[in-house]
């Protein structure tokens, strides 16, 4: 299976059984999956005791019904018919490159149909422990839809302008006072932070985490995905409280002002294609939209995404918005 390519046109992949819940499944491509599996030390029962039925829609747009697994390291996710596609094609292209780089991108352990959805499986980007509580978490794609997720504790609740929402936000709202709500500006001042902030890292931690988004953002604009985000959860402890073990994450610790930071991120949603209704949707955001827009063919999202991070981690002699 090494050699295969799924590249453009490809409608079909080997399939093989793989057990999930105590049940088989049909997994797709599982040959270059396995690897993956192998390079992270995940087991091949390792979704054995999974409840499918677990499966639940989160808030958001256009969310999928999804799942961690009971100790949280792994989530399941149904993806719909065009990142089924995509995967399909793509899987050659980034797990080579996830095997043979040091990489951000979110792996995929497997791909899978039951009753005719199609899921999949990936490692939690996050530590998956009981009781974290977050000095800051964030949702980051280098342009104007980044967001707050979480801060100190506490979830950003998502509230959209909306004209048909008289009760949550009139447009315009965030100019004018009295036609905003609380809820709405915390959000829309968590973007503005999130968009804004630079973080402190070491500046071999910079170029460590520049390299890693240069070489990701290559490979996702040669196969023609756009939309994908920069998750950022950072922990904020005292300087002499022992560091987490990484646990196979991609963390990067830093000391500064007093305390210790503590960074884990990944790259996540890198399936979705420049579809026709992409293309209409920034036909229509393209006048309107706040710059830099989210909407943009893959050759241009992967050059405003690395453009974007190589000033958020400007290393040591950054200018600090807000950590």
């Amino acid at each position: 299976n090494a050699h295969l390519d799924f590249s453009e046109g490809m409608t079909e992949a080997p399939r093989s059984a793989f057990s999930v819940g105590g049940g088989e499944v049909q997994a797709f491509n599982d040959g270059h999956f396995a690897r993956l599996r192998d390079k992270h030390k995940v087991h091949p029962s390792f979704l054995e005791k999974f409840d499918i039925g677990s499966l639940r829609l989160f808030g958001g747009k256009g969310g999928n019904p999804m799942a961690f697994t009971a100790d949280k390291r792994y989530l399941v996710k149904e993806i719909n018919t065009g990142d089924h596609g995509s995967m399909l094609k793509h899987t050659l292209a980034i797990v080579e490159h996830q095997l043979t780089a040091n990489s951000l991108i979110c792996p995929i352990f497997l791909h899978f149909e039951l009753s005719r959805k199609t899921y999949v499986v990936m490692r939690n980007v996050l530590p998956s422990g009981t009781g974290v509580i977050w000095h800051k978490k964030y949702d980051l794609k280098g342009n104007r839809d980044d967001k707050l997720l979480e801060e100190d504790g506490s979830d950003v609740v998502e509230v959209h302008k909306r004209c048909f929402h008289l009760h949550t936000c009139w447009y315009g709202c965030d100019a004018i006072p009295f036609l905003t709500t609380v809820a709405r500006k915390r959000y829309y001042e968590g973007k503005k932070h999130a968009f804004e902030t630079q973080f402190v890292t070491s500046d071999v931690q910079a170029a460590q985490i520049i390299a890693m988004i240069n070489g990701d953002t290559q490979v996702f604009s040669a196969v023609g995905v756009m939309d994908y985000s920069l998750v950022v959860g950072i922990l904020r402890q005292g300087e002499h409280e022992p560091i987490p073990p990484a646990d196979g994450l991609n963390q990067f610790v830093i000391s500064y002002g007093g305390w210790t930071y503590i960074y884990y991120m990944g790259i996540i949603d890198f399936l979705q294609e420049w579809t026709s209704t992409k293309k209409i949707a920034a036909l229509i955001k393209a006048p309107l939209a706040p710059k830099p827009l989210s909407t943009v063919p893959p050759v241009q999202y992967a050059q405003q995404f690395a453009v974007a991070f190589q000033q958020k981690f400007g290393g040591e002699k950054a200018a600090i918005v807000r950590i």
